[in-house]
Formats: structure tokens, sequence, C-alpha cells
């Protein structure tokens, strides 16, 4: 539909208003002869239409047929565009200069897309390009597709496929990442000597080993940095001797009942603001490091601020030097207001229900709640002991001791 509009403005066309003693005939007519007719519109005893310049010129026999008398009310399209401005010397120039500038535009990058790409992000592979000249703004005729494809992969050992195109004033870079080639580097590399450490005190209620030899087992109450399990492990000779070391990562879950401290106290005395309803808008432009505001002082004593930027780009990741912004200011009043008993027992069972939800978040299993609130005088207290269920091993280097030094057997006969 937008199409067929916008072939019609190019060509031209008229809106005219037929009157006579048979419009239908004249309607007829046109139609045998393949006359286009649109937006028809009956007023009265009249009609109205609209017609191409190349047809309303083949109306003449048969207006003359039809006994209808046509005439024109509306001009519309670029012929009768030109036709009025015929006499303005400058605005030929203008439409050729602006031909001129969509043409020279043309000739440059001004978008760079990439997609399928996910342990990459776009901005790592951005910068990349841009030390090897790949920018945006550059000549499409500088663009080597497969170079840049080559290029990409030497850099990004992960990305096992490239494809680069140029589309119209786009770069658009595929790319596929090999997903397991994280885990092939983990099975390659050498493991780390390390050991396992308690990271809280508690009692330990259960060890599996996968790598390592295990240094305490269930029931053993141990302390904050105790080693749990260890990554040396011994070589004996035949005579249950050491000999050497062997040292491996130090693997297990190693599971503690562990036990955390709760204290929370706040007054019933507090500040609550109040939003009286005024307003004030403002907004800046940022150029570079210069900031230009358009905007008063909020002329309140006390208010919020919000301030959101917005940066200016010409496409997906090409970015202006350019920014403009927007600042909110909402004024409020201060009052002192007092907590009633319910209130702060709600607030109290908030703040610690957001506590427990942070360790459970973690991991960490709750397996007894002794936290008390209290209320008393001006003050609210919530205070108590947490019994949890957690896994507290972590890594630490193992020391790495020298190979024992061997004596001297005498030989069997």
């Amino acid at each position: 539909m937008l199409l067929t509009a916008f072939f019609r403005y190019l060509k031209g066309y008229v809106r005219v208003r037929l009157k006579g003693y048979s419009p239908e005939r004249f309607l007829n007519l046109c139609r045998a002869r393949s006359i286009e007719i649109w937006d028809l519109r009956s007023s009265g005893l009249t009609y109205e239409m609209n017609l191409g310049i190349r047809d309303f010129r083949k109306l003449k026999p048969l207006r003359k047929k039809a006994r209808a008398h046509v005439e024109i009310i509306e001009r519309h399209g670029l012929p009768f565009f030109l036709h009025r401005n015929r006499n303005r010397k400058m605005f030929p120039v203008g439409i050729l200069l602006c031909v001129a500038f969509l043409y020279v535009m043309s000739l440059y990058i001004w978008n760079i897309h990439i997609e399928g790409n996910y342990s990459r992000t776009t901005d790592v592979i951005l910068d990349y390009l841009e030390t090897e000249q790949v920018v945006h703004g550059m000549k499409k005729s500088q663009v080597d597709c497969k170079e840049i494809q080559s290029m990409i992969r030497l850099e990004f050992p992960d990305i096992i496929w490239v494809s680069a195109e140029v589309k119209g004033t786009r770069l658009l870079i595929r790319v596929r990442e090999n997903m397991d080639t994280g885990t092939e580097e983990a099975l390659e590399e050498p493991a780390e000597k390390t050991d396992l450490a308690a990271a809280r005190s508690g009692v330990v209620t259960s060890v599996l080993v996968r790598s390592g030899k295990a240094l305490v087992q269930a029931g053993d109450e141990v302390e904050k940095g105790q080693l749990l399990v260890t990554g040396r492990l011994d070589i004996m000779s035949d005579y249950g001797e050491v000999t050497g070391y062997q040292y491996t990562a130090a693997d297990a879950d190693v599971y503690a009942r562990t036990e955390y401290e709760y204290d929370d106290e706040f007054l019933l005395s507090h500040e609550e603001r109040h939003f009286t309803g005024k307003k004030r808008y403002g907004f800046y432009l940022r150029l570079g490091n210069r900031r230009l505001a358009f905007e008063k002082k909020p002329g309140f004593s006390d208010y919020t601020t919000l301030q959101t930027e917005y940066p200016l780009r010409l496409t997906e990741n090409f970015y202006l030097p350019l920014s403009f912004g927007t600042i909110f200011y909402e004024e409020y009043e201060t009052y002192t207001e007092n907590y009633t008993i319910e209130e702060a027992r709600l607030l109290a069972e908030t703040n610690l229900n957001g506590f427990l939800e942070n360790l459970m978040e973690k991991g960490v299993q709750i397996v007894e709640n002794n936290v008390k609130i209290e209320v008393s005088g001006s003050l609210c207290r919530a205070s108590g002991t947490i019994a949890a269920l957690e896994e507290i091993g972590e890594a630490v280097p193992t020391e790495i001791l020298e190979d024992p030094v061997q004596a001297e057997r005498p030989e069997e006969e």
C-alpha cells in the first residue's frame, strides 16, 4: 500500500470533481478503458476522485461522449512540486547536494553488527577489531571480509566459525563458539596443588573425598582454617618408609553443623519522608566531558534527584560523543515517628528473614532458629543463634615438602 502511494506521488496525480447529466456513464467508460480511479466519493450530484496525470489526459473524448464536466480541484505529487519551485534556483541545488550526501554516506560502514557470541561480548570483539582498523566510518572498499574472518579465528581460539559480509552500510559478522572449550582445557591443564581447609568452625557431619586424603571424619569438631583434606599423598617404599610425595588438587564434600551469631537492634523513633507533590524537571546536553544544563535550582530544602542519561548513536554500536539527560526533582518533608510494637516486630522479622535468605542463597541449610525478638523502652532488639548445615571446605595452597633422605640399607645375601 505504501509502495503504491509512493509511486503515485512520483508520477503525480490530480483530484477532480465530476459533474454532468450521467456521471455513472462516465465512470463506466473510464473502467472500460482501464483508467485507474481511486478514493472515489459522492457529494450530492457530483463525484470527487483521484487520477494519474497520464490518465487525466485521456479524459477529453470521454467527457464529450458522456456530456460530463471535469474540473481539477487539487494537484499532488513530485511533478507539481518541482513545477511550483522551478524559479527557486537553490532548491534543485539542495536536492542534488542531498542526493550526493546520501551517495557518499552509502560508501562507508556505519554499523558493525555481531551475532552468535556468548562467552565473548560484543564490546570485546569490537575493541579487537578497532585495533585492526576495522571501525565504524571506514570505507566499504577497505573491508576485507576474508581477512576479518581469519583475524577473529586467530585472536579467539574458542570461536570455531566466522562469517563476515557487507550489507548496505552494515558489516554483519556471525560467529559460532565452541561451548566445550572450557571443559577440554580443564581436563588438559594439570591439577593445582591444593588442600581443603575449614571456612568456618563446626562439627563435621559427613565427608566424601574424590581426590586427596581425608584428615577428619564425621563427629570431629574443627576450627576455622583447620585442614580437612590434604592434596599431598605419601609415596611409600617396600620398607614402609616415606620416599616422596605426590601432589594433587584436593576435592571433597565436607559438611558440618555450624552456628551463626545474630544481633540486630534499632530505635523505635525514626524519620519518615513524606513527599509534598512538588516536582521540578530539567535537562542537559553532554558533549564529551562538558555538560550544558538547561535547568533551574529546584528551590526545595529537601528533595530527591533522579537523573537519566541517553547517549546518542547512529547505529546499534556506533555511539556519538553527544548525549542528553533529564533530571527529576521531588520535594519531601521529614517527620519523626515511632514504630508501634507490632510494626517493630514486623521490621525485625523482615530483617531476620533477609539474613536467612542470604544464607540460603549461598547453599546454607537452616537447621534451627534460636533468635528472639524483644521490644523494651525505645529499643527493639533481635538476637540469638542460628544453627546451620553447610559445606565448609575451601581450597588453600598445599605446603610443598622436600623428599626425605633415604638411609642406605645393607644388601641381602
